[in-house]
């Protein structure tokens, strides 16, 4: 066969080059080495993670301003967000090995729940899937709402790493009754507990995306079933 590129093809290829693209390219970079430091060097592997993080929201930021908004980039944004997720539970699983099993149902969760629900709005062909016929869903996708939970889950899942390492000073003592120890928090373990409402919300929302994806997902099955029957 012929090796001349496809008329259009300049263009399509260009869309690699968009900013916001280039900005998840470096994102996925930072991961990776957020991942290779992860053990031996936690300050080195916190702090990529961490600017990873912030890059996500300007991708999207650069995507609007530029006019550079495109189907890879989308794809692009939310496979990086799943597997930086997905390599930090990976991490936290080996540094809490007693809870395994938890880590792996989070990363299960999250894989199921965006890729369902990304599967759904296309095949209903969804301008974006970052909406919702559920009210809470409808509310995590508001854009203020999404960063703020995004990233109080990010903050939760660092300050659990973090934890594995240093405690930082104390900030806090609670107060037991009937004469048990008082339980001293230090400042790693009070921004874990500040976030843990929001890391919950956010897996509470994963659940439900999950559920309503399958349920629209099962609707198209079986329309589909009654058509060939028809």
């Amino acid at each position: 066969g012929s090796s001349r590129l496809p008329t259009g093809t300049p263009a399509m290829v260009s869309v690699y080059l968009y900013v916001p693209n280039i900005i998840g390219y470096v994102r996925i970079a930072l991961n990776l080495v957020a991942l290779y430091f992860a053990i031996s060097d936690y300050r080195a592997s916190l702090a990529c993670y961490f600017v990873s993080a912030l890059l996500d929201a300007a991708d999207g930021y650069a995507a609007r301003a530029l006019n550079q908004s495109s189907l890879f980039g989308a794809v692009l944004d939310m496979v990086t967000d799943r597997t930086a997720t997905a390599s930090l539970c990976v991490v936290l699983a080996h540094l809490y090995p007693g809870y395994l099993a938890h880590f792996s149902a989070l990363i299960t969760l999250d894989i199921f729940s965006h890729w369902a629900h990304v599967y759904a709005s296309a095949l209903q062909l969804a301008s974006t899937h970052k909406s919702s016929s559920n009210w809470i869903v409808r509310l995590y996708y508001h854009k203020p709402v999404l960063f703020c939970v995004c990233a109080g889950n990010e903050l939760f899942y660092m300050s659990l790493y973090l934890r594995a390492f240093v405690q930082g000073p104390v900030v806090a003592t609670v107060r037991v009754p009937f004469g048990a120890e008082d339980v001293e928090l230090s400042a790693v373990t009070m921004a874990m507990l500040l976030c843990a409402p929001v890391f919950a919300f956010k897996q509470m929302t994963n659940v439900l995306q999950m559920l309503i994806a399958f349920d629209k997902i099962n609707a198209i099955d079986l329309e589909r079933t009654r058509q060939k029957g028809a």
